[in-house]
């Protein structure tokens, strides 16, 4: 029985998010093609399939995973008028995410303690990090409030981003508390746009 494309979408799926959470339960080594198949319910040779490599899959994941929650982040339902607005929800929901969704905790983990020890080529990760500061920096063009250049100012929120990142999977208590979030990010931001 030939399988559909959505199908194989489907699956191509599942296997990103089950690789993410082997990378993070497992780390590199125990990270199996085996485990992720048996996390996303399929056979080892769906995932053969779908990846050459454990290091391809590894690329895979981290890849989609950045551009399936940077397209949550970066796209807002309404959008905010100001760039304190816009900075504020940005930074608020990664934080959120960081506390509340087990597979962007995954994502980060994986990002931080997995992959320097299994990659050797970050350029990726760079085209990455900087298609997200020209998203920030185009988001605060427009507000001549600012008085700093909007791409210095969205380096920096990248900066805050990162340290949010390390910070989940080495110190997680030490991101703001959920009752202190929004007060904190207001600080952070008020910071960066004075």
């Amino acid at each position: 029985m030939k399988r559909s494309a959505g199908d194989a979408a489907k699956t191509r799926v599942a296997l990103l998010e089950a690789a993410l959470m082997s990378f993070e339960e497992k780390g590199w080594p125990g990270a199996t093609f085996e485990r992720v198949a048996e996390r996303a319910g399929v056979t080892r040779g769906a995932v053969h399939h779908h990846f050459r490599s454990k290091s391809e899959l590894l690329t895979e994941a981290l890849e989609w995973g950045w551009a399936e929650y940077g397209n949550q982040l970066f796209t807002q339902e309404v959008a905010l008028p100001t760039a304190a607005g816009q900075l504020n929800a940005l930074l608020g929901d990664f934080v959120a995410l960081l506390r509340s969704d087990e597979l962007f905790r995954a994502l980060a983990s994986t990002t931080v303690l997995v992959a320097p020890q299994a990659l050797d080529d970050s350029s990726r990760k760079h085209e990455a990090l900087d298609g997200w500061r020209d998203q920030i920096a185009a988001s605060l063009s427009d507000d001549t409030d600012v008085p700093v250049p909007p791409k210095t100012v969205a380096g920096l929120v990248l900066v805050l981003i990162q340290g949010f990142t390390v910070t989940a999977v080495t110190r997680p208590d030490d991101l703001p508390q959920p009752e202190h979030l929004d007060a904190a990010i207001a600080a952070l931001v008020r910071g960066l746009l004075s």
